[in-house]
């Protein structure tokens, strides 16, 4: 019964990848439109607000800023999060900045295996989020 319905569900798949294909080829000229939109959104609005924090949180990470907050907030960050101390800073950057600055931080603790994979997706799970600096420099400046 569940093959059945698995089955079912990729043939709708495919139906609808193809009728949005359909779309794109018969409407090319206001998809080609509105891709170009998007590209100019994206490098005249989102790449300048995060563009900043990536480069300060490389910066911070090299100097080894994350080793120090790991040490100081270790006893704080493991009881409350059950991650490591290193945790703090992709939380700190990740609540200042929003997307997708914390999950990249936690892809390079977890890459340099400053915390394990359980850590990091619990890390993940709330240092990827739409905060305030993201939402006014981002989503505000677009509407």
């Amino acid at each position: 019964m569940k093959n059945n319905i698995d089955k079912k569900l990729v043939h709708i798949k495919a139906i609808i990848a193809i009728l949005f294909t359909i779309s794109i080829i018969i409407f090319s000229e206001q998809a080609f439109d509105s891709a170009v939109d998007g590209l100019h959104t994206w490098w005249d609005i989102v790449f300048p607000a995060l563009l900043p924090f990536f480069i300060m949180a490389e910066i911070l990470m090299g100097l080894g800023v994350v080793h120090f907050i790991g040490a100081l907030l270790e006893p704080l960050m493991r009881p409350l999060f059950k991650v490591p101390g290193v945790g703090a800073f992709a939380l700190a950057m990740g609540l200042a900045s929003g997307y997708p600055i914390g999950a990249k931080i936690t892809g390079n603790l977890r890459r340099e295996r400053l915390c394990t994979q359980a850590e990091g997706e619990r890390l993940v799970s709330f240092t990827n989020t739409a905060d305030p600096l993201f939402m006014i420099g981002a989503v505000a400046l677009v509407t």
